[in-house]
């Protein structure tokens, strides 16, 4: 297959996708958003500023840090924007940074647990900001939210260990994709984010739903940024994984993905179409798509989007 006929393939799979969930982009939209004119954004690019080396990196990585943050919590309160895009900052700099302190992954969790300091500076500062969920969200939420980021570390200690050791997924280990990427989404925190403490429904209300809506934000992404993923070569994802383990093929793999992502999204909201959960549920899955479509570094622009 051409890259030429890849890309067009890639295009009617997300085209259909897309109007499926009867999503437009925000430039069809008319509704772009200056993302470096918020005040996440500057307060984040001030917070962090002892790790800009004026490389463009640091610039993109507050981008993308305000983006998840502003784009699917519209209503939230500035602060817990901010709290949000912390969080973020953190995950990315441990996904693209983190060889650089690798004792510091490692210890992290153990360092928490015995009320100790990291061995890294930049995750004393996530210890700070796990620690401090619990201002903004109540007790289930805050916990579930703090094991989301010790998963999430262990999911990218995990990726280099297998980069050392590579392995090859037996056909009969179909659960193995589906278990790291939970590990390395860092999914659930987002899902739980939606829902904060002074103006959020009762539990009862939507936790039965946050399975789904982990598996919305990490697959969407998946779908999404594997155009970017397929011309810079990488392979090393989900969707090749899971192709792999179940004998389709790379094409199938995104179709069936995509099919179940739909599905978990009517599922969502039909549970909490009447409950107070529906409108920033709403607000959320909007805002998942649109951070996609916002940031340039998923290409979607190539695609014609």
């Amino acid at each position: 297959m051409t890259e030429d006929s890849s890309s067009t393939l890639l295009k009617e799979i997300v085209s259909t996708f897309l109007n499926a969930l009867g999503y437009c982009s925000p430039a069809a939209r008319s509704e772009t958003m200056d993302l470096s004119d918020t005040e996440t954004f500057k307060s984040l690019h001030a917070e962090f500023s002892a790790y800009n080396d004026g490389d463009r990196w640091y610039q993109a990585m507050c981008l993308e840090a305000t983006a998840l943050a502003e784009l699917p919590y519209p209503a939230h309160p500035a602060e817990i924007r901010l709290h949000i895009a912390r969080y973020t900052w953190y995950l990315l700099f441990m996904d693209d940074l983190g060889h650089k302190i690798p004792a510091g992954l490692r210890s992290f969790q153990r360092s928490v647990l015995a009320h100790g300091d990291s061995e890294a500076t930049p995750l004393d500062g996530f210890h700070e900001n796990l620690r401090s969920m619990y201002r903004f969200w109540d007790t289930i939420p805050a916990n579930c939210i703090t094991v989301s980021g010790f998963d999430f570390i262990t999911g990218r200690i995990m990726e280099d260990e297998l980069a050392v050791n590579p392995m090859k997924p037996s056909r009969i280990a179909i659960s193995w994709p589906n278990f790291l990427r939970v590990k390395t989404g860092g999914a659930a925190a987002y899902a739980f984010f939606i829902f904060t403490k002074d103006h959020n429904p009762e539990i009862s209300t939507y936790i039965h739903m946050i399975e789904d809506i982990r598996f919305f934000l990490d697959y969407v992404n998946d779908l999404l940024s594997f155009y970017k993923e397929a011309i810079e070569g990488e392979t090393d994802n989900y969707i090749h994984a899971r192709a792999k383990v179940t004998g389709k093929t790379v094409p199938e793999t995104l179709r069936d993905v995509a099919d179940e992502v739909l599905a978990a999204h009517s599922r969502i909201t039909e549970a909490l179409e009447i409950t107070g959960a529906s409108t920033p549920w709403n607000f959320f899955a909007k805002g998942v798509l649109d951070f996609h479509f916002s940031l340039k570094r998923y290409r979607l622009s190539d695609l014609g989007f």
